[in-house]
């Protein structure tokens, strides 16, 4: 899959898009809308408590107990028989009417336009947003019904929520940003697996194919008789055990890979280990005709781990020595009280400055050939074992460190 890194991108970008859309639709439709109710429904409130207030006088019946809801106390009144001069104490500024901002968009209105008795309109200006109605109130110092407007200005709330937007649009960059951050680094490492993968297998095929190549180079000599018959079949039983490896490993990295290569623990000497190790390599070492020097303590190294995959990383590590050596690999093992710290060394003049930081990458070719998939499964395994592996060069060879952590 290509271009994982803008997909995944475009993703998150679409996602919290999405997201944030229903608060910005809230913000910018729903709550103008909603503070537009609830100031319609506290001018229905105000004229209900003054009919309740007329009836009570005119017919003695019970007035209602003032509560008030939502925006009532925000109500304001004009009444339409007082003298302009008294109506505002600013200048004359606005013509017919010597009254504050909201006051005039208000008469202006109501000028233009006309106010039906008890029937409630609504009002955008660029000074406010205003609900108002005409009605006669019954409060007057002389007990007349003075024609009055009640009005509210809710666009201060109005462009509060508005401002909101800033903060969602802050919040909105910032969940992105972080959110792209994390996406990227998660879409490289997602392309940097499918590309090892993609090595893996391009390597793991060549690798196979130079012992069957060599396999079937010698089967068709046997069946020409161009070649001895039993040299080749000793060649044949070499590279098959080797092809048997080889698949066998793959196997192994791929279930470490997909997390299905199950850890059967337990709590063993370390040294024993060791011990098996190089009774396996003695076929190797004799071939090579080199020497083992070991160095362990004499009181057991406890380990908890899986003896055969422990033991496998080991073998692969002190074989890869014995290949390598000239005359002779060193293997130790030590032990503090909570690390324990088996050296592999040999002599055989170590590793190119170049190829020691890919040492235990699969399928890394090195200028003296490929190093093959061993080295890199026993750090795999090592590191499943809560431990670590390093290689260096000292002054005569190549130095392998594992640590690993003392059973408790």
């Amino acid at each position: 899959m290509k271009h994982i890194k803008v997909r995944i991108l475009a993703t998150i970008w679409v996602s919290i898009f999405l997201l944030f859309v229903p608060f910005y639709i809230i913000l910018n439709l729903t709550l103008p809308v909603h503070f537009e109710k609830e100031a319609k429904a506290a001018l229905t409130y105000e004229m209900e408590y003054m009919s309740s207030m007329q009836k009570q006088e005119s017919e003695d019946a019970p007035a209602l107990d003032y509560v008030g809801i939502f925006f009532s106390g925000d109500i304001c009144f004009i009444d339409l028989t007082q003298d302009p001069a008294e109506n505002s104490a600013a200048d004359n500024s606005y013509g017919k009417y010597n009254v504050q901002s909201a006051e005039h968009d208000v008469l202006s209105y109501y000028d233009s336009q006309g106010l039906p008795f008890g029937q409630i309109r609504t009002l955008k200006t660029d000074n406010g947003y205003y609900i108002m109605v005409l009605y006669e109130d019954v409060f007057s110092w002389d007990g007349e019904k003075v024609p009055t407007i009640m009005y509210l200005n809710i666009q201060p709330i109005v462009q509060y929520t508005k401002r909101l937007n800033w903060l969602l649009d802050a919040i909105f960059l910032c969940v992105a940003a972080i959110m792209s951050v994390i996406g990227f680094r998660l879409g490289g490492q997602i392309e940097e697996s499918q590309e090892n993968q993609r090595r893996f297998f391009q390597n793991s095929s060549h690798e196979l194919k130079t012992p069957l190549m060599a396999i079937q180079g010698y089967a068709e000599g046997i069946q020409t008789g161009v070649v001895d018959p039993i040299h080749s079949a000793e060649v044949i039983m070499q590279e098959s055990d080797r092809l048997t490896r080889m698949v066998e490993e793959i196997l192994y990295i791929s279930k470490i890979d997909v997390h299905q290569l199950v850890l059967h623990i337990a709590v063993l000497d370390v040294r024993e280990l060791l011990y098996d190790c190089l009774r396996s390599a003695e076929p190797i070492q004799n071939k090579k005709q080199c020497s083992v020097v070991t160095d362990f303590p004499d009181a057991p190294v406890r380990v908890r781990c899986d003896e055969d995959q422990l033991t496998r990383s080991f073998m692969n590590v002190l074989i890869n020595g014995m290949r390598h050596c000239d005359k002779t690999v060193w293997l130790s093992c030590k032990a503090d009280r909570h690390i324990i710290t088996i050296t592999i060394r040999d002599d055989g003049g170590g590793m190119d400055p170049q190829d020691l930081p890919h040492v235990f990458d699969r399928f890394y070719s090195g200028k003296k050939g490929n190093t093959g998939i061993g080295l890199a499964l026993a750090s795999d395994i090592i590191r499943l074992h809560k431990g670590s592996i390093t290689a260096h060069n000292d002054k005569s060879g190549a130095v392998f460190e594992i640590r690993l952590p003392v059973a408790p």
